[in-house]
């Protein structure tokens, strides 16, 4: 599997679990239907995945995989993680804000990651992503329900996580989102 499928399946394995693990702050049956959709856009993804055979290698455009630069966002990232949901659950006293903060710098982790791959979709999805976890965290400081948070940060993560594998899995080398045909 090239760096850039797996990449698609950990993103959408990602997504799923924000949504299963937030839907249940929706009303009955809206959390199972969230949570059902969420399971058939990630086999969709997958299915994407198997099905085409183009000539996507990943790493052999000139783009780098998980090389160095990689692993220091990735540090980056477990710093502000740990430190910030220190904060929140200690000093700040806002620990409904931890699954939102999570959001915030995994949208950030992706817009950096975008710069170091030179792939601006990822940036994309990423900056939706931070705008997510943002609000989660300002509804947090507002007293919002710890629901609507979940629903905001963590599904609406999970959605555009899912939804942004799923179109880079149906995309071809071209930049056409169309199905590449199975040869």
């Amino acid at each position: 599997m090239t760096p850039d499928r797996l990449g698609l399946v950990i993103g959408a394995a990602f997504g799923l679990v924000w949504v299963e693990v937030n839907a249940g702050a929706a009303p009955s049956p809206v959390d199972l239907v969230l949570r059902i959709l969420g399971a058939l856009v990630f086999l969709g993804v997958l299915a994407a995945l198997w099905r085409s055979r183009d000539a996507r290698t990943g790493g052999a455009d000139g783009r780098p995989g998980f090389g160095r630069n990689y692993w220091l966002v990735v540090a980056a990232e477990a710093v502000a993680f740990l430190g910030g949901n220190a904060l929140l659950n200690g000093p700040l006293d806002l620990p409904d804000a931890v699954p939102a903060w999570i959001a915030f710098v995994v949208g950030v982790h992706f817009v950096v990651l975008a710069k170091v791959w030179r792939e601006p979709s990822i940036g994309w999805i990423g900056g939706v992503v931070a705008v997510l976890g943002a609000a989660g965290v300002c509804m947090a400081v507002a007293e919002a329900s710890r629901e609507s948070i979940a629903l905001t940060a963590g599904v609406g993560t999970g959605a555009v996580l899912l939804g942004g594998c799923g179109w880079a899995a149906l995309r071809r080398p071209d930049g056409t989102t169309a199905p590449a045909n199975p040869a």
